[in-house]
């Protein structure tokens, strides 16, 4: 293995270890809170106690730990069996966001929804779950995730940074990192379409459609409800 290679690969170890792990922090701390709020005034979730907000934590805590764990390198088949593990915990937390943004709707259609405050926070908290799994999601999948992108800096992509497309005006050494995932889920889920990449996978399309109908049905009916309910 050469020193370039090597270089990258320990830049990818300290991104996975850090970046991934903070933001898989972040979405156990807004379940939390959604979770504690719930239990304390008595929020349900289309029948089911306020309780249901916290399943999802024990995934995400061992998703942190396993991307943190996979950031330090090591034997690459024990790397990409935590990598494995990694895109499926993902998966659960992401499945678990849609069948709750689905409990939300049902909620809209039987009218048990309480409060408008309480159909907005939880529409907060689904959506911004939904851009860091899917950010993530991107992040874990594209190129065959960090550690692949840094075995293979000229490999085959699965989406175009417009970065890739002037690399004379940026950084010699740019690559995506997951802050650039998180943006592009950002956009995607805020826009309903690609801004500044393009997907060049069917892998790519298919993720970036399902997150931008999942996005839509939460912004157009739960937030929307929320905000006439309040008004």
């Amino acid at each position: 293995m050469n020193s370039d290679v090597t270089d990258e690969l320990k830049r990818e170890s300290r991104e996975t270890r850090w970046e991934a792990s903070s933001a898989v922090l972040v979405v156990v701390l807004l379940q939390a809170a959604l979770g504690v709020l719930s239990l304390r005034h008595g929020w349900t979730l289309w029948g089911v106690g306020g309780w249901v907000w916290l399943v999802p934590i024990f995934p995400e805590l061992l998703l942190a730990i396993t991307v943190a764990a996979e950031g330090r390198g090591g034997d690459l088949d024990q790397t990409g069996e935590r990598r494995k593990l990694g895109v499926a915990l993902l998966v659960v937390v992401a499945v678990f966001n849609a069948v709750a943004l689905a409990l939300l709707i049902m909620e809209l259609f039987t009218g048990e929804v309480r409060t408008g405050g309480e159909l907005a926070i939880e529409a907060v908290v689904v959506w911004s779950t939904l851009v860091f799994t899917s950010g993530m999601l991107f992040w874990e999948l594209d190129g065959g995730g960090p550690r692949g992108r840094a075995f293979e800096p000229g490999g085959q992509r699965d989406f175009l940074f417009s970065e890739m497309t002037a690399p004379r005006l940026v950084s010699p050494d740019w690559h995506p990192r997951l802050l650039d995932y998180i943006y592009l889920s950002f956009t995607t889920a805020i826009a309903w379409s690609a801004a500044d990449v393009l997907p060049l996978s069917r892998n790519a399309k298919v993720m970036m459609a399902i997150e931008t109908s999942l996005s839509a049905l939460t912004i157009l009916l739960v937030a929307a409800r929320a905000v006439s309910v309040i008004g």
